[in-house]
């Protein structure tokens, strides 16, 4: 048994790539992220149900229950359109969340823009022993601008007598929310949306419903002034909990600012290892665990291609005259998840002729000649050799010949042939045995003219001519001709 153990870890080190620690590095945020959505989500229950029947399919696809698999099929797009339709205000928090991962900025500037908590908590108890209503909404790393309407920038300091002024019962402001980020009241009068949880908000009155509904929708902390009972309520990820006393509150708002800004380098990373330790861990297991199960694969499997060739770095005035063949079978080996992510369209193999020789010729095909993975290698090529002929050209200028056939009608004569143009410029191999003089056109029917006439008439061109790409491969012909 140990040794059954030893071979299957060696086994695994052996396989195991720098593209399967990202692999399983990029499943693990995934997953984190999606258990702390769940979490704060409003619509876990309906998530949790989605969860139940997205795995009872893939149950029963795995064992081929016929019946159920096709039910599913049938609904799964309706499913889909109702999940998105349910969690549409939770998945664009979670993708807002997840462009907030490549920012920083928020970060450094709420770092050294941590407010007075102190006098943060003296006015809010000072407001509730005079039950005076208040609602301040201390920002987080989330966006709000979407979910605030109206209110007054102020873009003006925290302190005490603004916080009194603001919320006092003659304020034009008094019944809206105040918006604080880092030391700054950024704006009052501010409208919050309403949460939807009557559970949650119990008897208390339209200042817990919004702060409710805002933690709801973002990571912020809203602190809520009763001015029917004179208490302190916190507002966060979606609950409200009522302060006992100032100790209470001003641990909350700690934690809150700790949580969502911590200050350094190293408290930062400090921070990231210790905050939902257990989370995390759970992360990273059931990535490893899906990584093993779904894409780790010790059996190499080969498979067989039909591959194109390509001839790259043709010297200058330089031409293949032919070449065999023109594919090849190239057998390759990998794991089946390799496999599974190759396109076999874009498998080329490459022959380099920078060396190549005048006349017939075989080269070797070496392996590094077909692009693939690196998670793939070449396990055979055949054939492994190609043939070819190839001779350098010169551009020559060859007059064209204007070529007719048949006979003109009785009382018709020729008066001449023009040609345009009168001639092209091909590329012929040097040294050809049989040089060429002109290139003639197609026969022109004459019999059947009688007036002056203009055609479009091809050229022939021989196999070993090629025209240079500027020329065209037909010219125009003018036949003049007049009556007797």
């Amino acid at each position: 048994m140990p040794a059954l153990w030893g071979n299957f870890f060696s086994d695994l080190v052996d396989h195991f790539r720098v593209a399967d620690f990202f692999d399983i590095a990029i499943i693990t945020l995934f997953i984190y992220s999606m258990i702390t959505w769940v979490k704060q989500t409003a619509s876990r229950s309906i998530f949790v149900g989605a969860s139940v029947v997205v795995t009872v399919y893939f149950l029963a696809r795995t064992f081929d229950l016929y019946l159920t698999s096709l039910l599913f099929q049938a609904v799964f797009a309706v499913l889909l359109i109702a999940l998105v339709v349910v969690f549409q205000e939770d998945l664009r928090r979670l993708f807002e969340r997840i462009a907030l991962w490549g920012t920083f900025r928020g970060k450094r500037r709420a770092v050294a823009a941590h407010p007075r908590i102190d006098n943060l908590i003296e006015a809010v108890s000072v407001l509730a022993s005079r039950r005076i209503g208040a609602l301040l909404v201390l920002k987080g790393k989330e966006p709000l601008e979407r979910h605030i309407d109206g209110g007054v920038v102020l873009e003006g300091r925290l302190s005490k007598p603004l916080l009194y002024s603001l919320f006092d019962t003659h304020s034009p402001g008094h019944d809206g929310a105040m918006l604080v980020e880092g030391e700054q009241i950024v704006k009052f009068g501010a409208h919050l949306p309403l949460s939807k949880n009557l559970r949650e908000v119990g008897t208390r009155g339209t200042r817990h419903t919004a702060a409710l509904g805002l933690s709801e929708r973002c990571d912020a902390l809203v602190v809520v002034v009763s001015e029917e009972n004179g208490t302190i309520s916190i507002a966060e990820g979606g609950r409200l909990d009522v302060m006992e006393s100032a100790a209470e509150l001003k641990g909350r708002l700690e934690g809150f600012f700790k949580q969502r800004f911590p200050k350094g380098r190293e408290g930062d990373w400090k921070t990231f290892f210790q905050q939902d330790a257990r989370v995390k861990v759970a992360s990273v297991l059931l990535a490893s665990l899906a990584w093993f199960l779904f894409a780790y694969q010790s059996e190499t499997i080969h498979r067989t291609f039909i591959v194109p060739i390509e001839y790259r770095n043709l010297p200058k005035d330089w031409r293949l005259e032919w070449t065999r063949p023109s594919e090849v079978r190239v057998t390759l080996s990998g794991s089946d998840r390799a496999f599974q992510l190759f396109n076999p369209s874009t498998l080329i193999l490459s022959m380099d002729l920078a060396g190549v020789q005048e006349g017939p010729q075989q080269l070797v095909v070496q392996e590094e000649a077909v692009r693939i993975p690196a998670n793939l290698s070449v396990y055979q090529i055949d054939p492994s050799v190609v043939s070819l002929e190839a001779r350098p050209v010169t551009i020559v200028r060859l007059p064209v010949l204007a070529q007719t056939v048949g006979e003109f009608r009785q009382g018709v004569r020729l008066i001449g042939i023009q040609v345009a143009p009168q001639q092209v410029h091909a590329r012929i191999p040097k040294g050809y045995p049989n040089p060429l003089e002109t290139l003639a056109t197609q026969p022109v029917d004459v019999s059947q003219i009688t007036e002056t006439t203009t055609r479009e008439v091809p050229l022939i061109i021989p196999d070993f001519v090629r025209l240079v790409e500027t020329e065209p491969t037909a010219v125009r012909v003018t036949v003049e001709v007049e009556r007797k």
